[in-house]
């Protein structure tokens, strides 16, 4: 007999949704289900309104760079959705976003940033890494 403890569910993607829920809290309304696709993880998040059905499609990368298979499931819509659904992308701080299309929104990732070209774990604990933001560096030698 095996006894099987814990989540079935990969820690990764625990805290993308747990960054979901914090930006499209259940207090509101939303309603995130996971969408099943071969390219990556994707979220359907959704809440009735006094208009019909608000709609929002959020993929989750935590490559560096987003690659183009990534915006493809964006277009490859099922039938059903609005072609006003929303379209986020969510991913690691520091992750390059300049190949992302502009009707593409990025949210960042409160858990995982890239530094030095790898992905880390953001966390308060006493022994961790202190990680800052790229924008922050670039501020600094600009002001001096």
């Amino acid at each position: 007999m095996m006894i099987i403890m814990g989540s079935q569910k990969d820690v990764m993607a625990l805290f993308a949704e747990r960054d979901l829920r914090q930006l499209f809290s259940g207090t509101d309304g939303w309603n995130i289900e996971p969408v099943l696709r071969s390219a990556g993880t994707y979220y359907r998040i959704s809440r009735d309104k006094w208009v019909g059905e608000e709609v929002t499609l959020v993929a989750v990368s935590f490559d560096p760079s987003p690659t183009d298979d990534v915006f493809a499931a964006f277009d490859n819509q099922p039938d059903g959705w609005s072609t006003r659904t929303k379209k986020y992308l969510l991913v690691p701080q520091a992750a390059d976003t300049s190949a992302i299309p502009p009707h593409i929104r990025v949210l960042l990732m409160q858990a995982f940033a890239f530094t030095e070209g790898k992905l880390v774990w953001l966390t308060k604990k006493k022994n961790a890494m202190r990680f800052v933001p790229q924008e922050l560096v670039k501020e600094e030698k600009a002001a001096a």
